[in-house]
């Protein structure tokens, strides 16, 4: 009986132990991908050169831009519209943001609420967003950003 009691008790640490194990690094890795999302929000609020520095540092060489168009923007774009000065942020503000991690990837999602130009195209309103971060060289970058423009609430 002792050696049944035993056997289970190990069971149960064994399988204990890795889950809180995960939890503390899932929840390092949460605070770490919302920094890198905090610095995004810096670089486009920035605009301009600062934001081409800290977008080329944060976003994959293979960085993809889907907005609410459907147009597919490379990080090339991206940069090249800060430095030209064709997009600039006037206000962003993030609600509803939930983090996601599986081992080396986060899936991120959240509602923002922004106003600015990118492109040269003046925009406004709300959007519901996804963004895939990967782990590479020890640090969380952003490899795709997806928005989807939130309808108005009917008049009534």
């Amino acid at each position: 009986m002792k050696r049944s009691l035993a056997i289970v008790t190990l069971v149960i640490l064994a399988l204990t132990v890795p889950a809180s194990m995960l939890a503390q690094q899932n929840s390092k890795a949460e605070k770490e991908v919302r920094a890198v999302l905090a610095q995004s929000d810096q670089a486009n609020l920035k605009g301009g050169a600062e934001a081409v520095a800290i977008d080329d540092k944060i976003l994959t060489d293979d960085w993809t831009r889907i907005p609410p168009n459907g147009a597919a923007l490379t990080k090339a774009d991206i940069l090249n519209g800060f430095k030209a000065g064709q997009t600039k942020y006037d206000s962003l503000q993030h609600s509803d943001v939930k983090v996601r991690i599986y081992g080396h990837t986060a899936v991120v999602t959240g509602v923002a609420t922004e106003k600015g130009m990118r492109l040269g195209n003046s925009f406004s309103g709300k959007t519901r967003w996804t963004r895939v971060f990967v782990k590479q060289g020890g640090d969380w970058k952003i490899v795709l950003f997806q928005s989807t423009t939130l309808a108005e609430p009917a008049k009534q």
